[in-house]
């Protein structure tokens, strides 16, 4: 039976006096979330909770409140920084959001991506309830700047892959939140991180039509959520989504990858991260290789060692220099 997960932080305004709400709300965001400001016109003053849950380098933050305020400034840049991207869901309650000059109306059901690099004010109307997933920027688009979002990208949900996309992520968020369970980790953290990048940065799937694109999208999505599964392979992922296995393979001809490139390509990254990271520091690199579906550790190294110019050892000496 797998592990329950308690919250990294949590916290509520409930038994703080009324006055001192949003000094200690502001308190908790800037050690657990994000520096920021925070007011309300509630005459009864704010009511908020949170609670923070960790998904391996993906944090997911559930925030339910009553009518409030919060704004990123140019100074807390300076004394709070952070260069993350935050998907924000709202569940209940409507919101909008100004960031680079622009004003966007969020509803229940909604999912906004946008960068807490640069200043911004998020406002609740009324009650509300929203669930953040949270990733570094370098992290999440591998190290390229360009792809960081300069204003919010609001999911778009009159097209299919929109639609697919919110549902999925949105799906899978409170799925996280309200049974979080530590064999669930790996899969839901894989599959944030390519939900995320498929918002900010569709890539070739602009250029397909919108069946092709949700195709693709459902395609990638499974993948993200199986990587660890060491059967996956191309025909696993087409009978998963009633496809042929030539479908399967004109859809990624897109990404110039075939499927099976696109598996080991992904199991590399997340190879790459754990070795470097804190959390999996006690794992052995054969207990790495494994993990992700490696049938030897030579074979993990000969590919790794092809991907990124270096050893799996190499890469974790340097990681912990």
């Amino acid at each position: 039976m797998s592990t329950t997960l308690s919250p990294r932080a949590q916290a509520s305004t409930d038994q703080v006096p009324s006055s001192q709400r949003l000094a200690f709300w502001e308190s908790y965001n800037a050690s657990q979330l994000i520096g920021l400001t925070c007011s309300t016109y509630d005459p009864h003053g704010l009511r908020a909770q949170g609670r923070v849950f960790d998904a391996d380098d993906v944090a997911f933050t559930e925030i339910r409140g009553n009518q409030h305020v919060i704004e990123r400034t140019r100074s807390l840049l300076k004394t709070h920084p952070k260069d993350s991207v935050f998907a924000c869901i709202l569940l209940e309650g409507d919101a909008f959001l100004f960031q680079s000059g622009q004003c966007y109306t969020v509803r229940a059901g909604d999912v906004i991506v946008y960068s807490n690099a640069i200043p911004y004010l998020y406002g609740f109307t009324g009650d509300m309830r929203q669930i953040i997933v949270e990733v570094e920027a370098d992290r999440l688009f591998r190290g390229r700047r360009e792809m960081r979002p300069e204003a919010p990208i609001q999911v778009d949900n009159r097209l299919r892959t929109g639609r697919l996309l919110a549902n999925t992520l949105r799906t899978m968020a409170v799925d996280f939140v309200e049974r979080p369970r530590a064999d669930a980790v790996a899969g839901v953290a894989e599959q944030a991180r390519h939900l995320l990048r498929a918002a900010v940065d569709p890539g070739a799937a602009r250029e397909l039509n919108d069946m092709a694109a949700w195709r693709l999208l459902r395609a990638e999505a499974f993948i993200a959520e199986h990587l660890n599964d060491p059967a996956l392979d191309a025909e696993k992922v087409a009978r998963a989504l009633g496809l042929s296995v030539r479908q399967l393979h004109r859809l990624f001809a897109h990404r110039d990858r075939s499927v099976s490139q696109w598996i080991w390509d992904r199991r590399l990254e997340r190879a790459h991260q754990e070795l470097a990271g804190e959390r999996t520091r006690k794992l052995s690199i054969g207990d790495i290789a494994y993990r992700w579906g490696f049938a030897s550790q030579a074979h993990f190294s000969r590919a790794f060692r092809g991907r990124y110019g270096m050893t799996p050892m190499q890469h974790r000496r340097a990681g912990q220099a």
